[in-house]
């Protein structure tokens, strides 16, 4: 994981450098084309994308928290995948050229 020239950007390649940055809350992390392909595919929540949210992300953000733990917890992921599913709650995804950019849904209010 590394700081992009702006220094408010955590630019993750991997999924270790991933978790990393949504371990530290990062404001806004970059996915880059290299491993936007596979977050995509192995993260199963159903990502906001342009400022809307679907239902169950909407119910897992209005409460359900707790279901979604247990169902994570239920699933057969591997233990990274499960840390980066539940972190990336709290996150807003938006295209970002060929990359992917994270960042706190907080920051939107």
């Amino acid at each position: 994981m590394k700081k992009s020239e702006s220094d408010d950007c955590f630019v993750a390649g991997t999924a270790e450098e991933l978790l990393d940055a949504l371990k530290l809350k990062a404001d806004y992390i970059l996915i880059t084309k290299y491993y936007k392909r596979e977050f995509l595919d192995k993260t199963e929540l159903p990502l906001p994308e342009m400022g809307f949210f679907s239902g169950t992300r909407m119910a897992a953000s209005a409460g359900g928290s707790p279901v979604f733990l247990f169902l994570n917890w239920l699933e057969k992921n591997d233990k990274q995948q499960r840390k980066i599913d539940s972190k990336v709650q709290k996150y807003m995804l938006k295209e970002h050229g060929e990359d992917l950019l994270l960042y706190l849904r907080q920051l939107t209010y």
